[in-house]
């Protein structure tokens, strides 16, 4: 993250932009030719993808965290009532 807070957009990589140029490829056929702007919407929709992957995943952690702490709430609360 940069320190503005803003995130920034990495460098296609060469790898990135052959392999994307084979799909296009595949997709198109020898007769078309793709341009740079849809290399970067693919790269961009696979970037999207990834990214809410990341957070899909950060969810569910901080999900299963409150189920364990709810748990530990119950057994601590039914714990005080026989106790008391």
């Amino acid at each position: 993250m940069a320190r503005d807070g803003r995130e920034k957009v990495d460098l296609i990589s060469s790898e990135d932009h052959e392999r994307i140029g084979k799909l296009l490829l595949e997709i198109g056929g020898k007769n078309v030719s793709w341009g740079a702007q849809a290399h970067l919407d693919v790269w961009l929709a696979e970037s999207r993808m990834e990214s809410e992957r990341r957070a899909s995943q950060r969810l569910w952690v901080a999900t299963w965290a409150l189920v364990v702490a709810t748990l530990g709430l119950v057994a601590a609360t039914v714990g005080l009532i026989y106790a008391g």
